[in-house]
């Protein structure tokens, strides 16, 4: 009995230090308050998926992006399969190799895989990152037209960029419009509030750069990785003061 409660001390003490450090104050009240039970929670809930987030972060460090091409061309040389094809262009995408990855996606664009969601977001990515915003946009529409599924936030941020980009702010502010009744990404959050205060809308960015920054503050471990919208958006605010 003594060694269970030592136990269960130890992993207590654990959970609130952690929740401490990693700034998720509230956590503590329950884990003391509630030691197994609030502990175990706190395990599932926000240790164990910023574990995960980190292992993986830590995993593609390590991986060489130029190991990694030449051991999936290895394999295209030996079956050049849609896969293989597929598997390599991500590859190129990732190390920044845009018109390789276009190349090998636009040669699996063809038959049962002609609008092929995944292909389509490659094309769409890799051409913006090209600079050829006209031939981003052509797949985007082509794939907002074949598809019935969501389209991830991060696609449909690029052609708000284009248009940002392109100087139309007016098409812009109505593509971040239409997205956040979809999604609330901060990085989606953050760069309308910026291109709001810009067209002079500043009590509507405002409010934006508040709605993002009380989300971080509730929310620490699913903000971990947009820490530079958050870090925006409290800048602006305390500009605005």
């Amino acid at each position: 009995m003594q060694l269970y409660f030592v136990f269960s001390l130890i992993i207590q003490l654990f959970f609130a230090v952690h929740a401490g450090k990693t700034g998720r104050y509230w956590w503590i009240f329950i884990i003391l308050f509630f030691p197994i039970a609030g502990s175990i929670v706190y395990f599932f809930v926000e240790y164990l998926p910023e574990s995960q987030i980190e292992s993986k972060i830590k995993k593609a460090i390590k991986t060489s992006p130029a190991k990694n091409i030449k051991q999936l061309q290895r394999n295209l040389n030996i079956t050049d399969s849609f896969h293989n094809r597929l598997d390599l262009a991500k590859a190129y995408a990732q190390a920044g190799q845009h018109q390789q990855a276009i190349d090998l996606l636009e040669k699996c664009l063809a038959g049962t895989y002609a609008n092929d969601r995944h292909i389509l977001e490659g094309l769409v990515i890799c051409y913006y990152h090209k600079g050829n915003f006209e031939k981003a946009l052509q797949y985007l529409s082509t794939l907002e037209e074949s598809t019935k599924e969501k389209i991830p936030e991060n696609i449909l941020l690029i052609k708000t960029t284009i248009f940002e980009e392109s100087g139309n702010d007016t098409r812009a502010l109505e593509e971040y419009e239409a997205i956040l009744k979809r999604y609330s990404g901060p990085e989606t959050m953050c760069r309308y509030a910026l291109l709001l205060k810009k067209n002079r809308q500043s009590e509507k960015a405002k409010n934006l750069f508040e709605q993002l920054t009380q989300k971080a503050e509730l929310y620490p471990s699913q903000y971990k990785l947009q820490k530079k919208w958050v870090k925006i958006a409290k800048k602006e605010l305390k500009n605005m003061q």
